[in-house]
């Protein structure tokens, strides 16, 4: 028995209109939107993450998954250029997410289809670089928050309800004591 020569059953991708492209394309994008919503992400999140894809979208005329790191090497370098840093840093996340969904559960699909092999194109280099976490508070000297209760408890005795205004002084002044 010797091995034959196995001819491929698709010799060309399946999506060849704009309108299969773009059909396509919606579907994967609707895909997202709920497995984000099923991981339990808040709508608001979504939203943007939706928004900012669509703006990459429209800016590099398209799809996403032809996207290379060059293309936002461009899109981030030029003109998101005078956008605040957390802004940069949001789309960037967001693009890296839509990356990382096609490419754990399409890449053999948009390959099959389109011929193209899916590859994130935010990468060390080009992902926009910020602080994401809040700055960490300082809390107040011990001699400004000590001042802060001696006065609200002098005020005490001149408040109009004065059971609802103890009980706040003492639950305020019993966690800055213990912490919350």
């Amino acid at each position: 028995m010797s091995l034959a020569a196995v001819a491929p059953i698709r010799s060309r991708p399946l999506l060849q209109s704009p309108q299969d492209i773009a059909d396509f394309e919606q579907d994967l994008l609707s895909e997202f939107v709920l497995a984000r919503a099923a991981a339990g992400i808040a709508d608001e999140t979504i939203s943007g993450d939706v928004d900012a894809l669509m703006e990459v979208r429209g800016w590099c005329g398209r799809p996403l998954w032809e996207l290379i790191p060059t293309d936002l090497d461009r899109f981030f370098g030029e003109d998101q250029r005078r956008l605040a840093t957390l802004t940069k840093v949001r789309k960037a996340h967001a693009l890296a997410t839509y990356f990382e969904f096609l490419e754990v559960r399409h890449q053999a699909d948009i390959h099959a289809a389109t011929g193209v092999l899916v590859q994130c194109p935010v990468d060390e280099i080009n992902r926009a670089r910020g602080k994401t976490n809040m700055r960490v508070r300082i809390p107040p000297p011990a001699a400004d928050v000590d001042r802060l209760f001696a006065g609200w408890r002098d005020d005490l005795h001149s408040a109009r309800k004065y059971a609802p205004s103890v009980r706040n002084y003492t639950a305020c002044r019993l966690a800055s004591l213990i912490g919350p």
